[in-house]
């Protein structure tokens, strides 16, 4: 019989769920434990619970070997709402304290803070259970290795486990221990695996992509069905095949966020998105928010605005960093991690959605001309569809309403945004905020000021990138030392050392901010720091220099059970396809052979990993496509970085902009170069050259290697034309060729090719 079903009557598990929940309070009468002074909201939350609890580290480790006790682990979230309902259940249940202060050493891990030990134990959560979530509680060793292991307990349930698992700790340890070796065995056979190198084809990432499209849901959209969530990795990946021209994969990315924008899980009043939906239809959603999916779910949203031009995802993303910068940035900059679910009723009740949800008597109580409309559009009634109340949401698309209501859908958003700001502004007044976790976590951040530049961009909004470089200042002001880069700022206490997707992920973040940066502002070199982030990736995250073939680590040092790679979007891109983004952008900016090497060692190395898992690593399945065929946004840099081109699309007005900018000492070629041998500057559609396109004056220079004037363009080139006014079932390629010199040398021609939809 397996320890498992010895194991009898342990619970009914709760399926992976995860939420959120608010601030436990503090009781200055009960005597503090060992988290007094750990930099974590979710740790302070249990500061005082009858729990001993200690943070994981030396400490807590060596005590349970001394007095040779097991170890109860408990991984959350401050927002988490079940971690919540089980410390309300049982960590502050005196008799299940003083149970576990006796016979247990009880440890806690903040999952947002040390990501690492997160995805390590919930290997072992897996591994044991099938299934994972949070609160992750772990059963172990006094040295370390997990033998038991469940999510959400109720409270006798969880007594029934440490009670018997006390008694078998007494009477059967040696089985026990052999439980914890084979699991953590099995972790770290599977922490140090490998995959051999593939050739990332267009054939072997369409046979990704059609396994990620096999999962829709076409009536609702997205995968899967409940619990539904918005897996902005893999849609980013079917959006990268969409500017490839893959039209599938474009309208299963429409119809995710279509379902999404209409759903309950988009908060229509204040803007932004919730974590996940807890039905197929994205209606009821598990009501935290996290900074992750607003940047995630918003570089979607202005990607898919900018190759189709569909406003309700400009409209939408634009309410999404609206929102950020308002209720998410702190006055020095830094973007906080989350806002909970959980908040207190007007009747005093705590509970999950209070703060979000609507009665229709409350809009029949409100004298607001706009908010009859908005009752009929988002189908108030009495009965509500939430516990008696009312999620907003729309029951059909909104450019489809405003053509059955014949008038501009543009002002149908515009003639809402006055109602729901009206409410916005009522909510904040009268009702009780769900708490906000202010911690500042540099790898969500990073993800945040990428978004933000790249939006700011996109849809003209230059207050966008001022708020990412506020928060890229703040980092690099306060989190990044001499020595190494820190990973946690709370209550103005900077710590935590920094992980993979800190490093790569700010860097990443750094080159973006400096690419969108407008004309007029002064940055520092950003791309030297983002150079020292990469330096610091080769000597921290690495087996060895070179790192040849070795899938790059998460941590400086092992801990728990080794070393973690990170290659999942779980969900934020994993670390080591941000090092390969950041070490592909460094090296077509600087034209840096070493660079250049790095980036296609690792990407051999990944390239097997990618393929064996394309829905959980669409980011890394991007990226390695990326580098061994072209990339496909907006802006690139070429000719070994001394030029840089930028397409900016103006879907309202059908036209184009292209900047390009040359570094001084370089030009390329004008449209009529004078020397039949050299490449002219051209601009063509798939039919032909625009039939208009508008070349402007080039200069006329003799230069070293050529006796004669030639016909050039340098410093900086606008050329702008309109959109051909043409609706295709097929993807449109605009493509700009050029020709890069110097005074000395003529580089290879290149073909740059950009795509957008008409529709």
């Amino acid at each position: 019989m397996t320890l498992r079903n010895r194991l009898v009557g342990l619970s009914t598990l709760a399926l992976l769920i995860i939420s959120a929940g608010g601030t436990l309070a503090q009781d200055t009468q009960r005597k503090p434990n060992h988290l007094l002074g750990v930099q974590s909201p979710y740790l302070q939350q249990h500061l005082y619970n009858p729990v001993d609890w200690y943070p994981w580290g030396e400490e807590a480790l060596n005590k349970a070997k001394r007095e040779n006790k097991p170890i109860f682990l408990s991984v959350g979230y401050s927002t988490c709402h079940w971690c919540h309902v089980m410390a309300r259940e049982s960590f502050e249940d005196p008799a299940i304290g003083a149970f576990l202060n006796e016979h247990y050493v009880s440890i806690k891990i903040d999952r947002e803070r040390r990501p690492d030990l997160d995805e390590q134990f919930m290997l072992a959560t897996q591994a044991l259970t099938g299934r994972g979530g949070w609160p992750n509680s772990v059963f172990m060793t006094s040295d370390a290795k997990p033998f038991y292991a469940a999510t959400y307990l109720p409270p006798n349930d969880l007594m029934n486990a440490l009670d018997q698992i006390k008694d078998m700790w007494k009477s059967e340890r040696a089985t026990l221990q052999q439980e914890g070796d084979r699991i953590t065995n099995g972790i770290m056979s599977y922490m140090n695996r490998s995959e051999a190198a593939q050739d990332v084809t267009l054939a072997r990432v369409q046979q990704a992509v059609l396994s990620i499209i096999d999962q829709v849901d076409y009536f609702s959209g997205g995968l899967g069905t409940a619990p539904k969530f918005p897996q902005e990795a893999a849609m980013l990946l079917l959006l990268d095949q969409a500017r490839r021209g893959d039209k599938a994969a474009l309208d299963v990315v429409k119809g995710a966020l279509d379902g999404m924008l209409m759903g309950g899980i988009h908060d229509h009043v204040g803007g932004g998105f919730h974590r996940y939906a807890v039905d197929p239809n994205w209606l009821v959603p598990h009501f935290e928010k996290m900074l992750y999916n607003q940047a995630m779910i918003g570089r979607l949203l202005v990607g898919t605005y900018e190759l189709t031009g569909d406003y309700r995802y400009k409209h939408t993303a634009q309410r999404v960093f609206d929102y950020v910068i308002r209720e998410m940035q702190s006055e020095k900059g830094g973007y906080y991690s989350a806002q909970d679910a959980d908040s207190i009723s007007e009747t005093g009740v705590k509970g999950e959605g209070h703060f979000y949800v609507w009665s229709k008597d409350e809009f029949d109580a409100l004298e607001q001309p706009k908010l009859e409309q908005l009752k009929k559009i988002y189908a108030v009634t009495k009965e509500g569809n939430f516990e008696g109340a009312n999620i907003l949401h729309f029951d059909t698309r909104l450019d489809l309403l405003a053509k059955q209501m014949d008038t501009d859908e543009e002002q149908l958003y515009a003639d809402l945004d006055i109602g729901l700001d009206f409410l916005r502004e009522l909510r904040e007044k009268t009702r009780h905020a769900p708490h906000k976790d202010e911690k500042i976590l540099v790898s969500w951040n990073a993800m945040m000021i990428e978004t933000m530049a790249y939006a700011a961009h996109v849809l003209d909004r230059p207050d966008y990138w001022k708020s990412a470089k506020a928060s890229a200042d703040y980092i690099l002001g306060s989190m990044l030392t001499d020595e190494e880069l820190l990973r946690v700022s709370y209550e103005g206490r900077i710590g935590v050392a920094g992980q993979l997707a800190d490093y790569a992920g700010l860097g990443v973040a750094l080159l973006t901010l400096q690419d969108y940066a407008p004309e007029e502002e002064q940055l520092q070199d950003l791309s030297s720091v983002a150079q020292r982030l990469a330096k610091d990736i080769r000597e921290k995250f690495a087996d060895q220099i070179e790192f040849e073939g070795r899938v790059l680590r998460m941590t400086h040092e092992a801990d728990g059970m080794g070393h973690y790679a990170p290659l999942d979007d779980n969900p934020i891109p994993s670390g080591n396809s941000l090092a390969l983004q950041l070490f592909d952008a460094l090296g077509r900016r600087e034209g840096d052979f070493e660079f250049k090497k790095r980036t296609n060692v690792l990407a051999a190395t990944l390239s097997g990993y990618a393929l064996a898992s394309a829905q959980s690593r669409g980011t890394l399945v991007n990226k390695v496509f990326d580098i061994t065929t072209a990339p496909t946004g907006n802006l690139r840099h070429v000719a070994n970085g001394n030029v840089k081109v930028a397409l900016k699309l103006d879907h309202a007005n059908q036209a184009f902009r292209f900047d390009v900018h040359m570094k001084d000492g370089w030009h390329i070629n004008s449209n009529k170069p004078l020397e039949e041998y050299f490449i002219p500057t051209a601009l063509t559609l798939p039919n032909g050259p625009l039939a208009n396109a508008k070349f402007p004056k080039p200069i006329e220079k003799k230069l070293k290697f050529n006796g004669t004037p030639l016909s050039l363009y340098e410093g900086n080139l606008v050329l702008e034309d309109a959109l051909p006014d043409t609706v295709s079932k097929e993807a449109q390629v605009l493509t700009l060729d050029i020709q890069a010199c110097s005074d000395q040398i003529c580089l290879e021609p290149e073909s740059l090719s950009f795509s957008y939809w008409r529709q």
